[in-house]
């Protein structure tokens, strides 16, 4: 992992080239505009290296023997444990434990920290989330106790919770910088003719479009990632019961998304378990549901999707936007994170925002 330094102005190797008289003037003329970089950037963020570590990593700070532990168990079980919906294990995320003594700059810009301290001076356990601590965009989790019994209990009550954070922070950075390399004409599009709005990186194309659906997609030799977007009359409530969104999923699908091979149609696998969760996404009601899609047919292929439905009241629909991903050589959560991330930028485009 390569080591970032941060920019400082009382760095000693600055000050070693102070030395020089040549690069002393040099420095002088520099110094108002550095010191105006940082007044704009009270927090120094914009003097930050940018995080390392791979996508799906975590870096946790704890005594070896406590990890080696019942302490780490709980840690493996809360992060560690397998992705729904992937056709073959693999973790939420990939864990790295370092003793403190070990965490110096080349583990202080990873992009996800969880820093474990225990004090007698800590009378209640304390959980932080913090951003952009040592490197941007970052999550650091500071969790403070007073004994390893502590500890664990934290781990085991709250684990979930800085799970989801964990998930949170890995969208965040994914749909930023979809965002930064967006395919502006995919979008237009969308709002154009569906009155909807969703981020696509560069790479992605438009593949089908017809009155009520869309097909986007993102095509290599070895993966193939897909957005489908569709929508149809809403009745009332039951139209988001986990049996109705499977159901309509798989009578457009048969409708829209052929095989390579006649008569074959993307369908959900049902033999093996489908995920369903409601929440509040964007400020809308919104249901997921995640499983395993295969092909219907004399054609064997198949692999994870996610899909969120929510209410246009404006136009009286229920939206569906979903992601799959077909790389049978390859792990797929991370590819899986990144339609997602898509999935979770959807908006719906008002009358005064269509043009």
């Amino acid at each position: 992992m390569r080591k970032q330094n941060h920019l400082n102005i009382t760095d000693t190797s600055i000050l070693k080239l102070l030395r020089n008289s040549d690069i002393r003037l040099s420095y002088f003329i520099l110094l108002p505009f550095l010191i105006l970089m940082m007044a704009c950037n009270p927090d120094n963020t914009g003097l930050m290296p940018n995080v390392t570590g791979k996508a799906g990593e975590v870096v946790i700070v704890i005594d070896k023997q406590l990890w080696e532990g019942p302490v780490g168990d709980a840690f493996i079980k809360q992060l560690a444990g397998e992705v729904p919906a992937l056709p073959q294990g693999e973790p939420m995320f990939d864990l790295i434990d370092i003793p403190r003594a070990a965490f110096t700059d080349i583990f202080q810009t990873h992009r996800n920290l969880i820093l474990t301290s225990i004090s007698k001076n800590v009378k209640e356990p304390i959980v932080k989330v913090r951003k952009d601590v040592y490197a941007k965009p970052q999550i650091a989790i500071q969790i403070e106790v007073n004994s390893k019994e502590q500890l664990l209990a934290v781990i085991e009550e709250r684990g979930a919770g800085i799970l989801d954070k964990l998930v949170e922070k890995e969208r965040e950075r994914i749909i930023t910088n979809y965002r930064n390399f967006e395919e502006p004409g995919i979008s237009a599009k969308l709002r154009k003719l569906h009155n909807l709005s969703m981020i696509f990186p560069r790479g992605y194309s438009y593949d089908l479009d017809t009155t009520n659906f869309a097909w986007i997609a993102h095509e290599t030799p070895e993966i193939s990632q897909g957005i489908l977007v569709y929508y149809y009359d809403y009745k009332d409530t039951s139209s988001f019961n986990k049996e109705n969104l499977i159901s309509k999923r798989d009578e457009i699908l048969q409708k829209y998304v052929l095989g390579p091979v006649d008569n074959t149609y993307m369908t959900t696998e049902k033999d093996l378990p489908i995920s369903y969760r409601e929440f509040i996404l964007n400020e809308r009601y919104t249901t997921e549901i995640s499983g395993l899609w295969k092909l219907d047919g004399p054609a064997f292929m198949g692999g994870p999707f996610v899909s969120l439905s929510t209410v246009d009241t404006l136009r009286n629909r229920v939206v569906t936007v979903e992601g799959f991903v077909f790389a049978p050589k390859q792990d797929k959560r991370n590819y899986l994170r990144q339609v997602e991330a898509i999935l979770y930028s959807l908006r719906i485009v008002g009358p005064e925002e269509k043009e």
